[in-house]
């Protein structure tokens, strides 16, 4: 029984080392589809950091947008009638070079993401140009 066991056991694991030495080669259609597969996950990773930076695009808009739309010096109003406060002459102006700091940087940030956006999907077209190319080729 035992010797029945082990000469079973010996057989598959020789089966197992000569699949392991075959080395089988690819037919073209093959290496045509490794392709595709790997251009196709090359193409959905590029969507999503597209999307991504688009998102970031135009929440970065957004808070730009907000940030035009709020008063730099806003004029506090009295019910009572009472005199209110001037505001410091120096505060003032640093409030406004801070708000034109941020408008400046949010406008250097669309930017940047414009650019990206941009690059990712041109990227994105040469590789859909790519796919349907090798599809061509594999019909033929």
């Amino acid at each position: 029984m035992y010797n029945l066991l082990f000469i079973i056991s010996i057989f598959v694991a020789s089966l197992a080392f000569a699949e392991m030495d075959i080395k089988k080669i690819p037919t073209p259609d093959e290496v045509k589809n490794a392709e595709i597969l790997r251009l196709e996950g090359n193409m959905a990773r590029l969507s999503q950091e597209s999307q991504a930076a688009y998102q970031q695009f135009l929440m970065t808009q957004e808070m730009r947008r907000n940030e035009l739309a709020m008063p730099v010096d806003p004029m506090p109003f009295n019910p009572t009638g009472k005199s209110i406060p001037v505001p410091n002459y120096d505060d003032m102006i640093q409030r406004r070079k801070d708000k034109d700091e941020r408008l400046q940087k949010y406008n250097q940030d669309l930017d940047q993401l414009y650019s990206r956006y941009q690059s990712l999907e041109a990227e994105r077209e040469e590789i859909f140009q790519k796919i349907k190319l090798l599809e061509q080729k594999r019909a033929e």
